[in-house]
Formats: C-alpha cells, structure tokens, sequence
C-alpha cells in the first residue's frame, strides 16, 4: 500500500535530489493526493516499483514535480482581480513612479498566461514596464516561451484584449490555439525560481507589483509566513501584492496589507504612509463602466 506515512518522504527526497525542488514545506494533504495520483498513472506495481522508477529515470522525477504543480491557470484568470488592475490601478502606480517603467513579478508563474496578462495591460495601457515570470517547474517555463495555447484559456479575457494581442494558429496537436504576439513577450522574462527557497528574487531592482496566485495556499503555514515575507521584501514602498481568490494574508501581516476592492485579492504594501485617495476612488468606483466587450 503506498502512503503518505511510509514512502512519501523518500519520494519527496528522490525528487529533490533530481530536480533540485523541495516539497517539505507543502501541506501534506495536497502532496499526499498528487503523488499518490501520479502513482496511479505511473503503472507501478507497488511503491518499491515507483521508488525505483523515480531513482531510475530523471523524467520520471520531472514528471512528477509536474503533477504536484499542476498548473490550472488562465488568461484573465478571476476577472475582477485584472478589471481593477485594468480600470485604473496599473495606471496609478506608473503616475506614482513618476513615468519610470514599472516592474512587475509574477512568482509561480506556471505556463505564463498571468504573466502574458500583465503584458496585455501594459500595452493596452500604455504603460512602460517589464515583467519577471517565475516558477519551479521548468517544463511549464518551456510552454510559456513558446506562448502557444489552447481556445479554453482565452475563455475569461476580454474580446478587445485577445483580438488584438492573440494570433490564431494551430497547435503541434494539429488543433486550434492562440499564439501570443511577439511584442509582449518583449516584456517578460521567464526563469526558474522558488519561492520557498533562499535565493534570492529576480532582477537587480525591487517590484512594484508582486503577483503570487495559488501558491501559498499549498504550503504550511510557517513556510507561507517566510514565502509572503520574502515577496514582501522583494516590493518598492507602496507597491502592490495580488493573491489568489482562495488566499489572504496571515493575521501577521494585517498591518502591512491593505485590500483594495473586495474580491480582487489586491493589496497595498503599506509602509507609513497612509491610504492613497486615489485607491479609495478605485474601491468606491468598483470599476463600473470597464469595457469587457
């Protein structure tokens, strides 16, 4: 019988030693049900076979760390959090950076359509600035370069935004898909990172917009105080940090994280200045009007 209690830490061991990622800080609940999923798929006959199917290949490895992050993601994914962003937010942190080009980092990045996203709204904005897009999972880094996806994960971005920052191909599936326009991958770079870890965050300067969704809420509460810190020192004064839908900050922090408008998991890195008038006006005007057509 293959459980969490007998074989998993050998196999969190193998795969750290293979890929270099460390998966002791997750919760044990999530880990316990992906790896025994990605058992199922593996066609071993018992965990001595998986064991030895993971010690044996480094793609077995690899393929593992795939199905612990899975990577669910979208263009646009949970709307409300890009609609504020789109409706005046981007454009006031640049006025508040005096024209300098924002910098934005996007931590668990995954397949790269959040961080293709914040491309869309600088240019849609006309906003200077450059994304850093991170994550563990260097096949997922892979997909975003190449910037090639299916019709579903265009299914919450605004018609003007695919139109016009999306270009139909066919994939190496022989199936329809979306190819993201050259000029927005100008600006992101993608590279490998853990957030988890000690190394340090990408780039040589602080962010104005760190943007970590559906990560911290896999990982133990000690391990995502450390996470959210260190993001949280990775910021410029008065920046913005995005979260996911599921996901709010430790009480630790209630004095550090304003929230922006309810249900967007938008929040203002505060330091001892206090409330910008220009967020309340966001808050109070909850984007009414923002074109989604």
């Amino acid at each position: 019988m293959f459980t969490l209690t007998t074989r998993i830490p050998e196999v969190l061991e193998i795969v750290r030693a293979r890929t270099g990622v460390d998966f002791a800080s997750y919760r044990p609940a999530m880990l316990e049900r992906r790896i025994a999923r990605h058992f199922a798929m593996s066609g071993a006959g018992s965990s001595e076979d998986y064991l030895r199917q993971l010690q044996g290949s480094p793609g077995a490895a690899f393929w593992l760390l795939e199905n612990i992050t899975i990577k669910v993601s979208r263009f646009y994914r949970h709307a409300p959090t890009f609609d504020l962003l789109r409706g005046g937010l981007l454009a006031q942190l640049a006025r508040e950076r005096a024209g300098r080009p924002l910098r934005i980092w996007c931590a668990g990045c995954g397949s790269g359509q959040e961080a293709y996203t914040f491309a869309m709204l600088l240019e849609h904005s006309r906003i200077d600035g450059f994304i850093e897009a991170t994550d563990v999972d260097s096949t997922a880094l892979t997909t975003a370069r190449i910037g090639v996806y299916p019709i579903p994960a265009t299914v919450e971005l605004p018609s003007a935004l695919a139109t016009r920052y999306l270009e139909p191909v066919v994939s190496n599936e022989g199936q329809p898909a979306y190819r993201v326009v050259d000029r927005l991958r100008t600006r992101i770079r993608f590279s490998q990172h853990d957030v988890i870890s000690n190394a340090p965050p990408p780039g040589e300067q602080r962010f104005d917009l760190v943007s970590c969704r559906n990560v911290l809420i896999y990982l133990q509460p000690t391990a995502q105080a450390q996470a959210t810190r260190r993001l949280l020192d990775a910021t410029e004064d008065n920046s913005v940090l995005c979260m996911g839908e599921a996901e709010w900050p430790l009480p630790v922090f209630a004095g550090t994280l304003e929230p922006l408008l309810h249900g967007t998991r938008l929040f203002r890195v505060r330091t001892s200045s206090p409330p910008f008038e220009a967020d309340q006006e966001l808050n109070r005007a909850g984007c009414r009007g923002i074109a989604r057509a």
